[in-house]
């Protein structure tokens, strides 16, 4: 007779292996190379969406009523994390002046304009016999792409840094949790995400020096470097 086990899946360790691996792939090619452009598209499609990933899994945490729950989730993610904050620690609350948070409204705002895709209007400047050139319109703080045609590797690595540099501020400055924490609540297959029933995903070392000379620090989540 087999048992069963229920487990509930939410994905962030697949968003965040898939987010480094193509951004990996995309560093060892040439800048110019096409498929290089296009790995750098999936890791910064794949990192967007781990925000709201991580959103949610914290609003889980909190173990609401069904119907509050339900009312919470339709909130930006910015009042996600600041309803975490509030519920879980008393007196904590998201500085909304802070560059972190600057971060993440331009990468929400990003995230919005790949799902709700609307035309980008691109000037084009030159002889059309001899050639034409465009500038790509950029976030202003994070300096990315706004049009996805434009990403490159170093839009997915500043993709990359604005969303990890964001969840070491939240988890590691505003909710004081350590890496393993973290991992747990995060990596987690329980109902209700804690400290049981999770696990530590295995990373290529060989990409641990790369990912630190571009300055993205993952050190706010256990991973396993192997």
């Amino acid at each position: 007779m087999s048992d069963t086990h229920l487990l509930y899946e939410r994905n962030f360790d697949t968003l965040l292996l898939d987010s480094i691996d193509f951004l990996g792939r995309s560093t060892d090619l040439h800048e110019v190379d096409d498929d290089g452009k296009a790995f750098a598209r999936v890791s910064i499609t794949y990192s967007l969406l781990l925000l709201e990933a991580v959103a949610n899994t914290c609003l889980e945490h909190l173990d609401l009523n069904r119907s509050v729950h339900d009312e919470i989730d339709r909130l930006p993610v910015l009042s996600k994390f600041d309803f975490y904050l509030r519920v879980r620690f008393r007196g904590r609350s998201i500085d909304r002046g802070s560059h972190y948070v600057e971060w993440l409204q331009e990468l929400k705002r990003l995230r919005d304009g790949l799902v709700h895709l609307k035309p980008h209007k691109v000037e084009w400047v030159g002889d059309p016999d001899e050639g034409m050139s465009t500038e790509a319109v950029r976030t202003k703080s994070l300096d990315i792409a706004v049009n996805p045609k434009f990403w490159d590797r170093s839009d997915a690595i500043k993709v990359s840094r604005g969303v990890h540099g964001f969840l070491r501020h939240f988890f590691r400055e505003q909710c004081r949790y350590g890496p393993i924490r973290v991992a747990s609540l995060l990596f987690s297959e329980s109902r209700v995400p804690g400290d049981d029933n999770h696990f530590f995903p295995c990373v290529p070392r060989r990409l641990k020096k790369r990912f630190a000379s571009m300055e993205i620090d993952f050190s706010y989540i256990k991973l396993v470097w192997v």
